[in-house]
């Protein structure tokens, strides 16, 4: 789908929306009028420092009024700047209610009897609960599973609203506090549309006649015209003209679909491919506001160059200032061996490196395989070394020609591979846990230029000698998981949650997340 149609889609709800959030506004400030006209007096109003609040953001309350030596710092003016952007918080996905707008209402409503300390202490809790959410997502990522790695950031809230309150551009801090990257404004965007698509409605389940798995190009259906209007509605087609038959022009549609939802690009609709067709929009909102929640938390980790693998579709992008110049695809983890969410920094690129085999693969794979063949150790150039089985540089070798070292709490890094075939393929689930990389040689020139030119490191790997390239910076690596995405020219991307993370943050936002348990046997790829 390309927003090309979504402007269109979304203008009658964006402009209801709009009346109503005026209207909203509005109201708020004859409240704040009659407020004042009643005798609100702010020199009477003092807020102490000490015991202003309880639970998680008492530290930040009070850290807020020693700014203020006490006193209470909401004017008229910026009380209505604040309600104003609250009201527009479910445009990132969280809704107003979590920040406390019906409560500033009812105090508002209170009129001459309101406790203007109590008044301020709800102002500033709400300003600085939305400043985290937006700066540093609502939860700890780390929470939601064992094999997170990702630092909490900290960021000052408490000094930013106070500054921003004395120096009258309340709402212009405000604004600024959430993402503002190209990824983060397009998910925004398709959060939009989705949502827009469900206030519509209609949106009953497709299903092919009764015992048919599967509607093949130029076969014919009963469902097409249900089939074509859902493809429509999703942008993948143009317009729903068309027999019972499905076509050309709907089975490149159906391509398309399947595309962006990595699916297999057949144009046949199967079992996948209809489950992915009956999706609600509602659920695809959800699916975009969880990650933009984690991109929210995960902001502060992502630097302009970088390099950024998605577990959740299987690829890696190299970033430069912002940019993506390089893209491939990976193999990742399987379900019981999924790949980490990560941040660190790539300070090696090892040549023709050996492979030590960790335990839990020798046990699982290995020792089997020798007890059914016993020349299996020579035959994959393998050897043990001080109770270590090891695996000789080469050909054979299951990390390739080009290793990726940066240091983790998972002994997890990118590598080359010796099974390039299985980049073809649209599941790529197949790893314990680190990353294979299609365009290793692509990665190391771009990390180790103008030092390491691509013919000296080609004449490195050919020389079959292990060898350490030091990298002239370091080069910050983000291991993510994206289940929805929108590409630079508006497809909106969708992935399965085949790790389970998406569900787990969903858990752990609506505060009834069990503790991270190791859902399978976790990663494992040795030195």
């Amino acid at each position: 789908m390309s927003f090309g149609t979504v402007g269109i889609l979304s203008i009658s709800s964006t402009l209801q929306t709009r009346i109503m959030r005026q209207a909203a506004r509005g109201a708020f400030l004859a409240l704040l009028f009659l407020f004042h006209a009643a005798g609100a007096a702010w020199a009477d109003c003092a807020v102490s420092p000490v015991g202003v609040s309880s639970g998680n953001d008492a530290a930040e309350v009070a850290a807020f009024y020693r700014h203020w030596d006490g006193a209470c710092a909401w004017s008229d003016r910026a009380a209505a700047e604040l309600y104003d952007v609250l009201l527009q918080s479910d445009l990132h996905g969280v809704a107003p209610e979590s920040f406390g707008t019906r409560e500033i209402a009812g105090q508002l409503k209170a009129g001459r009897g309101t406790d203007l300390a109590g008044r301020d202490l709800l102002l500033t809790r709400s300003a600085l609960r939305y400043a985290w959410a937006m700066q540093a997502g609502r939860v700890d990522l780390a929470a939601s599973g064992y094999d997170i790695a990702i630092p909490r950031w900290e960021p000052p809230v408490a000094a930013g609203l106070a500054a921003a309150l004395k120096q009258a551009r309340l709402s212009d801090w405000l604004h600024a506090l959430p993402p503002a990257t190209p990824e983060y404004l397009r998910l925004k965007q398709a959060l939009a549309f989705h949502r827009d698509l469900a206030a519509r409605g209609n949106w009953p389940p497709l299903a092919l006649e009764e015992g048919r798995r599967s509607l093949k190009p130029g076969e014919t259906s009963e469902a097409m015209a249900a089939l074509r209007g859902r493809l429509v509605a999703l942008g993948d087609l143009r317009a729903r003209i068309g027999d019972d038959r499905l076509d050309p022009q709907t089975v490149e549609a159906v391509i398309r679909f399947q595309s962006r939802h990595g699916l297999e690009r057949d144009g046949v609709i199967g079992p996948k491919t209809l489950a992915a067709l009956n999706v609600t929009p509602e659920e695809r909102a959800r699916q975009i506001a969880l990650n933009m929640e984690r991109i929210r938390i995960m902001a502060h980790a992502m630097p302009p160059t970088r390099v950024e693998v998605n577990a959740a579709a299987a690829t890696a992008v190299l970033f430069e200032d912002g940019e993506p110049v390089l893209r491939m695809r990976t193999v990742v983890g399987t379900r019981k061996t999924p790949t980490p969410i990560l941040s660190g920094l790539i300070n090696t690129i090892i040549v023709n490196p050996p492979w030590v085999v960790p335990r839990s693969i020798y046990v699982g794979e290995i020792a089997p395989a020798i007890a059914r063949d016993p020349d299996y150790l020579g035959k994959h150039d393998m050897f043990w070394q001080e109770g270590q089985l090891v695996q000789r540089p080469g050909p054979r070798n299951s990390l390739g020609r080009l290793k990726f070292e940066f240091a983790s709490p998972f002994a997890v890094y990118l590598h080359d591979t010796n099974a390039p075939s299985l980049f073809a393929s649209d599941n790529r689930f197949r790893s314990h846990g680190c990353i294979r990389l299609e365009k290793p040689l692509d990665l190391a020139v771009r990390l180790l230029e103008p030092e390491w030119p691509r013919e000296r490191i080609e004449a490195a790997i050919a020389a079959g000698e292990t060898a350490r390239l030091p990298m002239s910076r370091s080069m910050p690596v983000v291991v993510a998981y994206w289940t929805a995405f929108v590409e630079e020219d508006g497809t909106v991307e969708f992935r399965d949650d085949i790790y389970g993370r998406d569900a787990a943050l969903a858990a752990l936002l609506r505060d009834d997340a069990p503790a991270p348990s190791r859902t399978g046997t976790g990663a494992a790829c040795g030195a």
